[in-house]
């Protein structure tokens, strides 16, 4: 099967992004929980305080990490939120150990976890049922979005999702073709064939 557009280039770049804030979300995304102020305050340096609380505002909006991904803006206002200076911030420096435990300890604190081998496996399971309903590839992953929330599974990349549909809708299409060998009349298998190459062709047409 072909590489699969679900989403146009416009809805996967806006997937894959930080969110755009205005200065009221700013305001509301980047506040510091109580629980919170000591720990960051206990952090080694500027950079590590700055980006702890860029990929916790981020988190907190859209449930999923952007590694280095951090604006401008966003940059600057955690800066002055935090009394510290912007060149003191260097996302460059912020290492990918200190990130990734800097991720934990905000998962800990929404109650999430991470899409590891389980959730990927629960989530297989969920796409499978919705092929089986003939949903389209967009509208499952438009479905299985909110459920990963509701099931306090951290977002992965749109690239994963992408990839899990594909292959559920080839084992849906192998399963078809062992129905259609061992069980269908040449008519009925002809009718059949018919029907799968016009899902396939509706499928790879991202909708607007």
């Amino acid at each position: 099967m072909p590489r699969m557009k679900i989403f146009n280039a416009v809805e996967e770049e806006a997937f894959e992004s930080p969110p755009i804030f205005n200065s009221l979300e700013r305001r509301q995304h980047f506040a510091i929980p109580a629980g919170l102020t000591e720990l960051i305050a206990d952090f080694r340096t500027p950079t590590n305080q700055a980006c702890f609380l860029l990929q916790f505002g981020y988190f907190k909006a859209r449930r999923r990490f952007f590694g280095k991904q951090f604006r401008p803006p966003d940059l600057e206002f955690v800066g002055v939120r935090l009394g510290v200076s912007l060149n003191a911030i260097q996302p460059s420096a912020y290492d990918k150990q200190t990130a990734a435990r800097h991720q934990q300890l905000i998962l800990d604190f929404f109650g999430y976890r991470r899409f590891d081998t389980d959730a990927k496996a629960e989530l297989s399971d969920e796409i499978a049922a919705l092929v089986s309903a003939h949903l389209r590839p967009k509208l499952i992953l438009l479905e299985i979005i909110p459920l990963l929330a509701r099931n306090k599974i951290a977002l992965p990349s749109y690239n994963q999702l992408a990839n899990l549909i594909v292959a559920a809708l080839k084992r849906r299409q192998q399963a078809l073709s062992k129905i259609i060998e061992t069980r269908l009349t040449a008519e009925q298998r002809l009718l059949l064939d018919a029907l799968l190459e016009k899902e396939a062709a509706a499928a790879e047409v991202p909708e607007p």
